[in-house]
Formats: structure tokens, C-alpha cells, sequence
């Protein structure tokens, strides 16, 4: 939906999520991407309202290149600082992901799961976005925010980067590896890191996984509630995820 409003610098804006050429402001606070078979939908979420738009998509190797070559070009007009990509099937986040992240440098571009319809997406993506608008940041070091009396980290270097990409996040204040035990199998694969649920305070469970060695991870975040902590939970996933794939 389209509406016209005026910039704090008095410049006139074309739509709630445009940015502005006279004075530099953003006003786009979220991206959001869907892609089905025949279909790209965006959404440009402003600081009150959105504006959105599709294109067609046709399932050839040159097509889909201009595709997302438009799309970064349209996207990039808004200077929107993050962008989310989901989709109807795994396949086409992954093209979506692919075609923006080489076009889109040095915007964030990350994933969410795969939805039955762009609108279920979209609002999805919106409660999350007017969440991270209101949850507390902090600006502390990741490195500077590992803590605890069990100084090993199971996994070596990787666990160490797992442990790490948590930390990165602005709404963890700290993260906490605990108490490390055997376990009767080994899931093989690698070092893992599970994300398992959040506390009534909104903190994190996690759990580090090398081998047939488990760790307990805590992480302390800036929610103040289950909900929140879920939330909170699904943004630490795509931290997680970009490292695990």
C-alpha cells in the first residue's frame, strides 16, 4: 500500500519506506523476499506502514539472473539495511539467497523457513521486525560477551565460531558454555550447535555437539518473556544457519 509523506528534512517521499536523496535518512526498517514458481513478492516494511511489489519469474538460468538483478537494483533504492528471503520449497530460498547476495553487497541477506504463502510470510516477518525495533540492544565485543567457569569449548575452532556467531547477535548480552557430558551416540556430521527453546525470562537454551560430546550453551538476551525469547530464538537460527550450511 502506497502513501506520500514528508521527511524530517522537509523533502517530500513517495511512499512511508522510501529513502531520501535530500538528506540521507532511511525510512525502510525490513525487507522481506518470497519466491514462488512463478512469482518474486517484496515487501519494504516503513517505520508505520509498507510497500510492496512483484515480478515475474521465468525458470531459466538467464531469466533468473536479470531477475535478481532487478530486484537488487529496486531494493537498493530503498538503502534497506537487512534483507529476509523465504519461499514456497528450500530450492527456491536458495536461488533467492544466491541471486541477492551477489548482487546486493554489503546489505544483510538471511533466511527464514519456507512458507505456504507470501502473506503468511510477510506477517510473520513484520511482528519480528517491530519486535527487533523494540527489544533493548547492547554494544558489547562478541568475543567480549563468552563468560563462565567452564573455560573448554567442545569442537575446537568450530565450536569456537558456533559459540561466536551467537554472540554476534545485539540482542545477547552474554553466552554461557556450561557443563559438558558424554552421550551413548554420536550424530556425526561435524560440530553442531541446536537451538532448543527459551526460558520464561527469554533466555536461550542451546546445545554445542561434537562427536558423542554434548555441551550445555546458555545464552543471555536482552527479552523479557518466553515470547520475546522465541523470537529472539529464531533471529540466533539464522546466525547459526549461514555457518552450518
Amino acid at each position: 500500500m502506497l502513501q506520500r509523506l514528508i521527511c524530517e528534512c522537509g523533502a517530500e517521499l513517495s511512499s512511508c519506506a522510501a529513502f531520501c536523496l535530500n538528506c540521507g535518512r532511511r525510512h525502510a526498517v525490513g525487507c522481506g523476499v518470497y519466491v514462488s514458481e512463478s512469482r518474486v513478492f517484496v515487501r519494504i516494511f516503513g517505520e508505520r506502514d509498507f510497500e510492496e511489489f512483484s515480478i515475474k519469474r521465468y525458470d531459466e538460468d538467464v531469466s533468473i539472473r536479470n531477475l535478481y538483478e532487478i530486484l537488487a537494483e529496486r531494493i537498493y533504492s530503498y538503502r534497506v539495511e537487512s534483507i529476509v528471503v523465504s519461499g514456497e520449497s528450500e530450492e527456491l530460498i536458495d536461488e533467492a539467497l544466491e541471486g541477492l547476495r551477489s548482487t546486493l553487497y554489503p546489505f544483510d541477506v538471511s533466511v527464514s523457513d519456507a512458507f505456504d504463502s507470501p502473506q503468511s510470510f510477510f506477517e510473520r516477518l513484520e511482528r519480528v521486525l517491530r519486535l527487533e525495533k523494540e527489544l533493548k540492544t547492547v554494544k558489547i565485543p562478541p568475543e567480549e560477551k563468552i563468560h563462565g567457569s567452564h573455560s573448554t569449548i567442545i569442537g575446537g575452532r568450530e565450536g569456537y565460531k558456533l559459540i561466536l556467531s551467537l554472540a554476534k547477535s545485539p540482542y545477547v548480552k552474554k553466552v554461557v558454555p556450561g557443563v559438558i557430558e558424554g552421550n551413548a551416540t554420536s550424530i556425526g556430521g561435524g560440530v553442531k550447535l541446536k537451538l532448543t527453546r527459551s526460558d520464561e525470562k527469554g533466555n536461550v537454551r542451546a546445545l554445542l555437539i561434537d562427536g558423542s560430546s554434548v555441551q550445555q550453551v546458555y545464552v543471555i538476551t536482552t527479552a523479557s518473556s518466553r515470547e520475546e525469547g522465541e523470537e529472539v530464538l529464531k533471529l540466533l537460527s539464522g546466525y547459526v544457519r549461514d555457518l552450518q550450511e
